[in-house]
């Protein structure tokens, strides 16, 4: 064999092996490792936020909930006030009508009833205005007047001082307590002092133990803080941490947030204002602890990265097995087939899966079809040749049929036979017609109906009295544009199967339209359509030739089929012939075609044949 004019030089192509293992890089581990990265910094990210989001929820609620406890309590500070029972039994005292020591006791008995039996309070204790000591006092955990004096009195003394009625909490050596001073309501005058410590444990109690054992309350200020955990317990890296957001606490946030970090914790000071006082919680959590949920995901990445790793590897040996050791087969075959070895097999190895059996099957079939058309490829253009001359023998035929026909119409008018020579005539008509528009794509309605009138009259002609055609056309539609012999096969086909089957028979033709669509329906009353007809029909629009019966005509059918088809294909599928059964079981065959308005009336007169202007 000659060298194949065109080949393309294949010196840079690169081999089947390494577009593979390119393959695999580009749509395998290069969209996982993206797929895993990005899956992992979104959870990352996700996680996080969420960790961050509950945590400062977790404060803010902690917040909350001893600002509600510390509101109940400076409440049942204020009451007294508001009773007032103290403020009356001072003016009693006042206007000598009851003595220090009475008056005191009243006081003292006032306060166990309310402060010392409540257990949200843990001690109080009353000053006369201008007392240095306390004249009342009662503690529920033992702490000594004396105690209370030297390590309390001392730091509550500039709140004592100062000129205000006003409720306010100080936190002192991680104790709570509410300092008010006591005025008349009448004249404004000040008759004393009183302080109350509040039990730290009911103001937590609905604080959760894990909280409280890495958390610090602070209240008003950074010196004191509230705590729940032994500080030998805690590490270096917590221990300063929490050093370090206390500092920060200025005692003026309102629902701020502040963060700090080191390498194992994180840390969190959030601070609100209320009316009175002012919080700030700080919570100091291990990272390991606080992002547990990410590390879980950092360990499910790594064990899919474990389990993807030998999964590529086979995948690769898997498409060498089941790809490239067969293509290769199969490229080495072809080779041999272009060098010359004609006839040529697929060698190798059994091939590896069904579909390359077959194309190795095809290709050994294919290359002895090869070899057999190389040996007979002169007698098949000397075939060629001879169907070329047969096929311009046929061109020829239907003009000699139409020459030979003129004469005959020729020597019956000489003869004065007009039936026979109007017969000739209408015959010459149909098949003028059926040459000269087979490559027609349209032509007008009119010449359309020419060629049925003449096919009409020769059927006339045929069946004599037993045939009466009928005609309901609307003038205006002649001008439209319609396929060629799409109404003759459908006359044609109501006839045969139609007419010749009874005594007599009506055609009837209507065209008419409606604002989208044209009708062209035929309509007979001979033979009544049966359900076998009606789904022989249907067989025969949809091109179903294994529902046609043997004994139906074939040439009819066939034609009324490529109607259809035509129609379809011009128009599409909305249009096309359709044949149904109508009343008293006639058939009724309608073709529908588009219809534009406008366009028939415009070219009516000028496009009708002649004899039918």
């Amino acid at each position: 064999m000659g060298p194949i004019v065109g080949a393309k030089d294949k010196t840079g192509l690169k081999s089947l092996n390494k577009r593979l293992l390119t393959f695999m890089i580009l749509c395998w581990v290069v969209p996982i490792a993206v797929f895993f990265t990005f899956t992992i910094i979104s959870y990352r990210r996700g996680i996080i936020d969420k960790a961050e989001n509950l945590m400062e929820k977790e404060l803010a609620n902690t917040a909350s909930i001893m600002s509600i406890r510390l509101d109940e309590v400076i409440s049942l500070c204020q009451r007294p006030s508001y009773e007032r029972t103290w403020e009356l039994n001072w003016e009693n005292y006042q206007d000598g009508s009851m003595a220090q020591t009475e008056f005191l006791q009243n006081i003292n008995s006032s306060l166990r009833g309310k402060f010392y039996l409540d257990e949200r309070f843990n001690m109080y204790a009353f000053y006369l205005f201008g007392s240095e000591n306390p004249d009342c006092y009662g503690s529920r955990t033992g702490v000594l007047y004396n105690d209370y004096i030297k390590n309390v009195q001392k730091e509550m003394k500039e709140i004592m001082e100062r000129d205000t009625s006003y409720a306010y909490v100080k936190v002192l050596n991680g104790k709570i307590y509410i300092v008010r001073n006591l005025y008349t309501t009448s004249d404004y005058q000040r008759y004393g002092t009183f302080l109350v410590e509040v039990n730290r444990d009911k103001i937590f109690q609905d604080v959760g133990e894990d909280m409280k054992q890495s958390m610090m309350i602070c209240v008003g200020n950074a010196n004191g803080g509230i705590t729940f955990y032994d500080a030998g317990t805690l590490e270096n890296e917590q221990r300063e941490l929490f050093g370090k957001m206390r500092w920060q606490y200025d005692g003026r946030g309102n629902g701020v947030i502040k963060r700090a970090k080191n390498a194992n914790y994180n840390a969190y000071l959030y601070e609100k204002s209320y009316d009175g006082y002012h919080i700030g919680v700080i919570v100091t959590m291990k990272r390991d602890v606080l992002y547990s949920s990410l590390y879980s995901v950092y360990e499910v990445a790594a064990g899919m990265m474990l389990l993807f790793l030998p999964l590529m590897v086979y995948s690769i040996y898997f498409l060498r097995r089941q790809i490239q050791i067969p293509v290769s087969n199969l490229v080495e075959a072809t080779k041999r087939m272009e060098e010359g070895e004609i006839g040529v097999t697929v060698m190798g190895e059994e091939m590896p899966n069904q579909e390359f059996l077959d194309l190795k099957e095809a290709f050994d079939r294919m290359s002895h079809q090869v070899k057999y058309l190389f040996d007979s490829v002169y007698n098949e253009k000397l075939e060629r040749k001879d169907a070329q001359i047969q096929a311009l023998q046929a061109q020829m035929n239907p003009h000699f049929l139409n020459n030979t026909l003129e004469m005959m119409n020729w020597q019956a008018r000489m003869s004065g036979d007009t039936v026979v020579s109007n017969m000739i005539e209408a015959l010459g008509t149909v098949l003028d017609y059926r040459m000269n528009r087979a490559n027609v794509k349209e032509i007008h309605l009119s010449e359309e109906l020419h060629c049925t009138d003449a096919y009409f009259y020769i059927m006339s002609m045929r069946f004599g009295q037993r045939l009466r055609i009928e005609r309901e056309i609307d003038d205006g539609l002649l001008g439209i544009q319609v396929p060629p012999l799409i109404l003759q096969p459908i006359v044609e086909n109501a006839i045969v199967h139609g007419v010749e089957a009874v005594k007599n028979g009506v055609i009837e033709l209507k065209i008419f339209h409606d604002e989208s669509n044209v009708y062209l329906r035929v309509i007979n009353n001979g033979k009544p359509i049966s359900d076998e007809d009606v789904e022989w029909m249907q067989a025969i629009l949809a091109g179903d030739d294994t529902k046609l019966p043997t004994q139906r005509g074939r040439h009819t059918s066939i034609g009324i089929r490529n109607v259809n088809l035509r129609i379809k294909l011009v128009y599409g599928e909305e249009y096309g012939l359709e044949i149904k059964r109508g009343e008293d079981d006639r058939t009724v065959s309608t073709i529908i075609l588009p219809y534009t308005a406008g366009d028939a009336s415009k070219r009516q007169g000028e496009t009708a044949p002649k004899g039918q202007r």
